[in-house]
């Protein structure tokens, strides 16, 4: 396993530009030494071995020589296994042409000839060649001192209908419903027998779940191939851990599920270094070159962050600049490479590896990407990975321990309540109506230093999970299974807070309206119960009057009809009827509140004040308190985060915006009595005071600029 800060950079050099291997080896002399000039400690090496036309067979030469260059300089080396789109760097197509009607298709869903994506690599006709690929480069690397981890699939997308899926398909059905009935049941379908059962032979109009566990099944398929691929490997290699990279993620996206969106959980589930490759560049092709609101990046890292649960994560892939030498899209400068970086840091990031050393020379790419220059030389993009790699040589190992102090407020999420979301396509406005209600929500709480986890109700949550959590959000939640319910109402009697809002559990996993709402066996923990539901392209003025008030907020799209039950206490009203917005009851030793308007929603289109207010007295409520507070008329949109090793503090502080910012920070320390706080980028110290548990000292920040305070005890 890892036990330092992973700084590192693809390194895909494609033999045809070599006349010889002198030529190539001259290429590696130099890079290497640039790369370490840099601070870079890790190569991702892509492709491993070269096929031979003559001989048909893998060649080593120029691979042996870039990890013996690696090794000499100190640095560790990552294969990378496979890559979905270019699998003739690991099936040659020789090989593939031996195999009837093969060779031109690949697995896309429309059936068309081969291209970027290539072959269907988990036919059965097709694995075996790359189980022998797997074979031929563990056997020769496995051994190697330089050796760190195999990225074994890099950026998994599977999709196929072909006949061995749709009878993986059957066989996950029968996991899931165990029996003919139980799939009838929710599949609104008078099957007779398994062989009857198509995903491509239904409709939506008795039962949204043919189509939504079609998608939810790709998204256990990709992690049950990461397995069959981890199992092949295994056979050859048991002590190196191995990683995968999804590209991005949908919740921050908001994309629908498939192709390139896939769940990141079944994935993170089964690796020992989670990634991703984040191209937040993707962002600004489809918001005509809008630059990506910074505050994403720290849901994105979180998201990923919170389905790796106890793993590290690094960024397997981070982009260096735009695609291709005519994109306006995705430049970044040497300042933005650092601010960006350490921006996955603060959200508690072990590492990331430059997608890629250099710009493309060829193809689709031409011109794009880089951390060198095509003449050879070091770019400005290379300065900021160099600030990062002297901060790693001199505290990599503190860095990579220390983890994330988390703020003790969760967020609730479950796929079947997404995909049900998203299946309505006559209304564009609200399609990504429960992307953004999540998306605000966590905007809210992570503006005031109280960055939330992300927990999935449909991954087996536990008692112990919950513990973890104060207070907990359900944002727009549609879909709560009736064992979650009794879960949270576990969690609320004995003292946690719950909120939620506008739709909230309207339906079981299956597709089934509760008839009674909220469901689940929520209505008694709120309170309250709902009877009817306006809707319109607009918001709904809510004027709250109790305990979190006196304060107004506007709720964005829906307006519950709520009435409170026995007990429960109506704290906020719509002022146009005075009928219920907010109603909060004591359930047991803790609350739950139920809003009639979305809120995380609504914070989404139009972050006011009033909502904010709200929802931070309601994090008062449930006693939170963030470990790190920033003083200062102008902190907006600086992110403070705290990580702890021992009785040590890891404070970064990262301001994308455009203004200096001047400040005094606070850093609760509890009963630790702190002697030293370095900025160890610049390695400048700073005085402090003490007062009580907490550490105080002044802070100046510079427009897109970050900086790492390391609080250090005395130590005996």
């Amino acid at each position: 396993m890892l036990d330092s800060m992973v700084l590192g950079t693809v390194y895909n050099l494609f033999d045809e530009e070599f006349a010889s291997d002198n030529d190539y080896f001259a290429q590696v002399d130099g890079d290497i030494a640039a790369m370490r000039e840099c601070g870079i400690n890790h190569v991702l090496i892509f492709p491993m071995g070269k096929w031979n036309p003559e001989t048909r067979e893998l060649e080593w030469t120029r691979s042996d020589y870039l990890v013996g260059r690696i090794r000499e300089a100190g640095m560790k080396f990552v294969p990378l296994i496979l890559k979905e789109e270019q699998c003739f760097s690991h099936i040659p197509i020789w090989e593939l042409k031996k195999i009837p009607e093969l060779w031109e298709l690949h697995n896309r869903d429309d059936g068309g000839k081969n291209n970027r994506s290539n072959v269907d690599f988990a036919d059965p006709r097709v694995y075996p060649l790359v189980e022998r690929y797997i074979c031929q480069v563990v056997e020769r690397y496995r051994d190697d001192p330089a050796l760190s981890f195999y990225n074994i699939w890099n950026e998994p997308h599977y999709s196929s209908h072909a006949p061995h899926v749709i009878e993986q398909f059957h066989l996950w059905l029968k996991n899931r419903y165990q029996d003919l009935a139980g799939l009838r049941r929710s599949w609104g379908v008078e099957y007779s027998s398994w062989d009857e059962v198509s995903p491509f032979l239904t409709e939506d109009w008795s039962s949204s779940m043919p189509r939504i566990d079609w998608l939810l099944f790709h998204g256990e398929l990709a992690g049950m191939l990461l397995d069959r691929l981890t199992s092949s490997l295994r056979n050859f290699d048991q002590h190196h851990p191995v990683n995968a990279n999804p590209v991005g993620t949908h919740w921050a996206d908001f994309s629908a599920i498939g192709g390139f969106s896939i769940d990141q959980w079944p994935i993170a589930e089964r690796e020992e270094i989670v990634g991703i490759s984040y191209y937040p560049d993707a962002w600004e092709r489809l918001h005509n070159l809008e630059p990506y609101p910074w505050w994403l990046h720290n849901l994105v890292f979180s998201t990923v962050r919170s389905a790796a649960g106890v793993r590290p994560f690094i960024l397997t892939e981070l982009y260096t600049c735009t695609q291709n030498a005519l994109a306006l899209n995705g430049y970044v400068s040497g300042k933005e490479v650092e601010l960006l970086a350490l921006t996955a840091l603060a959200n508690n990031c072990k590492g990331m590896i430059y997608w890629k050393w250099e710009p493309f020379t060829r193809g689709r790419q031409m011109g794009g990407r880089g951390l060198r220059r095509l003449d050879g030389k070091l770019g400005e993009r290379a300065s900021g990975v160099a600030t990062l790699g002297s901060v790693f040589a001199r505290h990599g190992t503190l860095l990579y321990e220390a983890q994330l102090l988390r703020s003790g407020a969760g967020i609730l999420l479950d796929m079947v309540g997404l995909l049900k979301s998203m299946e309505q396509p006559v209304e564009p406005l609200t399609r990504n109506f429960m992307y953004e209600s999540n998306a605000g929500l966590f905007r809210l709480l992570d503006e005031a230093n109280l960055t939330p986890d992300l927990l999935r109700m449909d991954r087996g949550l536990t008692r112990e999970q919950l513990d973890q959590y104060k207070l907990l959000f359900l944002p727009f939640q549609i879909v709560v299974r009736q064992e979650i319910g009794a879960l949270l109402a576990d969690w609320v009697e004995r003292g946690g807070v719950l909120v939620a809002d506008a739709r909230t559990a309207m339906m079981d996993e299956h597709d089934f309206a509760y008839r009674t709402a909220p469901g689940a066996g929520l209505a008694r923990i709120f309170g309250a119960a709902r009877v009817d539901w306006t809707a319109t392209d607009g918001s709904y003025r809510v004027n709250v009057t109790g305990e979190p008030g006196p304060l107004s907020f506007a709720g964005r799209y829906f307006r519950d009809e709520i009435e409170p039950l026995p007990g429960a206490k109506v704290i906020g009203r719509f002022p146009d009827n005075g009928s219920p917005a907010l109603i909060d009851n004591r359930f047991g030793a803790g609350r739950a509140l139920l809003s009639a308007v979305p809120l995380g929603g609504s914070y989404f289109a139009r972050p006011e004040s009033g909502l904010r207010t709200l929802i931070l007295r309601i994090a008062d409520f449930a006693r939170l308190r963030p470990a790190a507070r920033l003083k200062s008329s102008s902190a907006s949109g600086v992110t403070v985060a705290v990580h702890a090793r021992g009785n040590s503090r890891v404070v970064y502080l990262v301001n994308p915006g455009e203004r200096q910012v001047k400040g005094r920070l606070l850093v609760e320390c509890g009963g630790l009595k702190i002697v030293s706080v370095e900025e160890i980028i610049s390695g400048s110290l700073s005085s402090f005071r003490q007062y009580g548990t907490e550490i105080e000292f002044p802070v100046t920040i510079g427009a897109k600029q970050a900086m790492v305070f390391l609080l250090e005890e005395i130590k005996a």
